[in-house]
């Protein structure tokens, strides 16, 4: 039904009290109305993204601004997401002591890329099981462009949607012990008006969704507060994990043809395509876990040997009031516009298209060169260790949510897994005859390049991981918090390990699998039973 007010929501019964309405959260609260169960989703934001509150950073240059990796509000953070679909894969669930909650997730894929705003894939995004350590044929997908509320609007406001009440922030959490001693939780706390007090709105289920960041801000303030309800969770806020990115080589295919696999193709339906290369579970067990795919050089740079390129660069010079600006000389871009002539007028149409393309601005297609070479950006996998970490920074108040300190860093096994992932791709390509790599610096200087590049915090993981028991997790294979019945968790936050693709589609997935655990185990109940 459409946004309605805390005071209307405080009068109604809920079977499910979602917190956050970003994928994660909206696809909990979607699917579990779609069944009839009475559900309430708050959201800290309001219609326009606002930025989350600043944090404390322990090193610098490794961790983006907060204002820059999240926001709250109505769709969460999809509305500065990037739309790019890649799922995992079963072997990243082979790996970091994962339990068993990756199983059935594929089942899932279909449906969240769906909900994303993608058309499903007709053929598998990978070949897992090659021979090869990359899968030079492996695909990803691209959302149409727009925020969730562009494809859910509708959903949202009829009769048989979710509630949504916006502008709540909660501060807290209502634990109650059963009478056999269990720890319940009974409902959350929202922030009342701009004095210090909350009011309690209760809810058989509470599903925390709210990014892995801002969950860990609120489950922190909770055991800061009542450290004999959630002091058992040692591991909440610990094993930060995100993804290393960036570029140091260039790629060089065999044939126009083969480059031109790579740049997006519309799906039948909505969304983009395109090939990649990726990790494969041979590559995954000689310790890589990355993909690659490739991209414009830079305009400044006459190297990209593309007249297109070249003749934007002038142009935008040229506007500027001066021909000589950073990257090469003038005459070498000269060069590039007389000798790309014919590959620019090929690639004209296909220019024009991703210019006016009414999905998705500012679509990156590759634009060809006579050379057909390009650059090799890769997104890898980061490992989970401890030391990186959030925590409280200062007195926590009974009903305000603390500032915090991240301490968060690449360890030389992650940039050395990089330079692996690369010696692989370049033995794979050998192989196929598909391309060449060309590294921009010497194997001594390699390094240095990608821990200049590596900086992260769009990618939440692991921060309320995923266990067996709380000794180094904070849930269960179904997302259950250890220790406390009716509190579950969503997003990122629950991965166990980082693993190779942004995690957009394997959260929405695994939010429908747990909606589905919701409502198998009767944890949702419709809302006629609710309210008897």
């Amino acid at each position: 039904m459409p946004v309605i007010s805390l005071r209307v929501a405080l009068q109604k019964d809920y079977s499910l009290c979602v917190v956050g309405s970003g994928p994660a959260g909206l696809a909990c609260a979607m699917s579990l109305a779609e069944r009839g169960a009475s559900v309430l989703v708050l959201e800290a934001g309001g219609l326009d993204h606002t930025p989350p509150p600043p944090a404390v950073f322990e090193v610098d240059g490794t961790h983006r601004p907060l204002s820059e990796t999240h926001c709250q509000s109505l769709g969460g953070t999809s509305p500065i997401w990037g739309g790019r679909i890649i799922p995992y894969l079963d072997t990243d669930f082979q790996f970091g002591g994962w339990p068993s909650g990756g199983d059935g997730l594929s089942n899932y894929y279909g449906r969240a890329a769906t909900f994303l705003g993608a058309s499903p894939l007709e053929k598998p995004f990978i070949q897992e099981d090659a021979k090869e350590s990359f899968d030079c044929e492996a695909v990803e997908m691209l959302a149409a462009s727009g925020s969730l509320m562009q494809w859910h609007r509708a959903s949202l406001d009829a009769a048989t949607g979710p509630d949504v009440v916006i502008s709540a922030q909660v501060v807290g959490l209502e634990i109650e012990h059963s009478d056999d001693g269990a720890s319940i939780c009974t409902g959350v706390r929202i922030a009342a008006g701009t004095k210090d007090e909350a009011v309690t709105l209760r809810a058989r289920t509470t599903i925390l969704a709210g990014g892995g960041i801002e969950t860990s801000r609120l489950l922190l303030a909770e055991q800061a507060r009542r450290p004999e309800k959630l002091g058992h969770l040692r591991a909440i806020g610990r094993y930060y994990a995100g993804h290393l990115t960036g570029d140091i080589a260039s790629i060089t295919f065999a044939k126009r043809a083969d480059a031109e696999e790579f740049t997006w193709r519309p799906l039948n339906d909505r969304g983009f395509t395109r090939r990649i290369f990726r990790t494969t579970s041979s590559g995954a067990k000689q310790d890589a876990n990355l993909f690659f795919w490739a991209r414009n050089w830079p305009e400044w740079n006459a190297d990209h040997g593309s007249g297109i390129l070249s003749a934007k660069h002038l142009s935008n010079a040229f506007r500027k009031g001066r021909i000589a600006s950073k990257g090469s000389p003038a005459r070498h871009h000269l060069r590039n516009v007389v000798r790309d002539i014919g590959p620019g007028i090929r690639a004209a149409a296909q220019l024009w298209h991703a210019r006016f393309n009414t999905q998705r601005a500012g679509l990156d297609y590759l634009i060809p060169n006579r050379t057909n070479c390009f650059r090799l950006s890769y997104h890898a996998e980061q490992e989970p260790h401890a030391e990186n970490r959030i925590v409280v920074d200062d007195h926590v108040e009974p009903n305000r949510l603390p500032r915090l300190r991240i301490r968060y860093d690449f360890s030389q096994a992650d940039i050395s897994r990089v330079i692996r992932g690369h010696e692989l791709l370049e033995q794979s390509l050998k192989t196929s005859g598909i391309a060449q790599l060309a590294y921009d610096a010497e194997p001594e200087a390699r390094d240095g390049l990608i821990q200049e590049k590596a900086c992260d915090g769009f990618h939440q993981s692991g921060l309320a991981r995923m266990g067996d028991g709380p000794k180094d997790s904070v849930v269960n294979r179904d997302c259950k918090v250890h220790g406390i019945d009716g509190l579950y968790l969503a997003g990122a936050a629950v991965f166990r390990t980082s693993g190779a693709p942004q995690p957009t589609l394997s959260i929405v997935a695994f939010s429908m699998k747990l909606a589905d655990h919701l409502a198998s185990t009767g944890r949702a109940p419709s809302l006629e039973r609710a309210v008897q």
